[in-house]
C-alpha cells in the first residue's frame, strides 16, 4: 500500500500536525513519502524514522534551485544492493 501527503508550507519545522499525521499513517502502512518545502529541518525528517529507522531523502532542484524535499520510509526505501 503507498501513502502520499501534500503536507503544504510548512515552517522551518515540522508541526505538531506533521508528526500526528505521520503516526496514523504508520498504522496503515510502513511504506509512507512525505513531499515537504525545502526548508525542512532534517533533523525532525530523520525522527519520524524512530530509533534505528531508516528514511530516504531526495532533493528536488527545478533550474538548479532547491524547491522540495522528498522523504521516503519503510519499503520505499532504495536498496544499497
Amino acid at each position: 500500500m503507498f501513502h502520499s501527503y501534500l503536507l503544504g508550507d510548512l515552517s522551518r519545522s515540522l508541526t505538531n500536525h506533521t508528526f500526528e499525521i505521520f503516526r496514523l499513517s504508520k498504522l496503515i502502512t510502513d511504506d509512507i513519502v512525505y513531499f515537504l518545502p525545502r526548508n525542512a529541518d532534517m533533523n525532525q525528517i530523520a525522527s519520524l524514522a524512530g530509533p534505528g529507522g531508516r528514511v530516504e531523502v531526495e532533493q528536488n532542484f527545478l533550474n538548479n534551485k532547491l524547491k522540495t524535499i522528498t522523504a521516503y520510509f519503510g519499503g520505499l526505501i532504495k536498496s544499497d544492493g
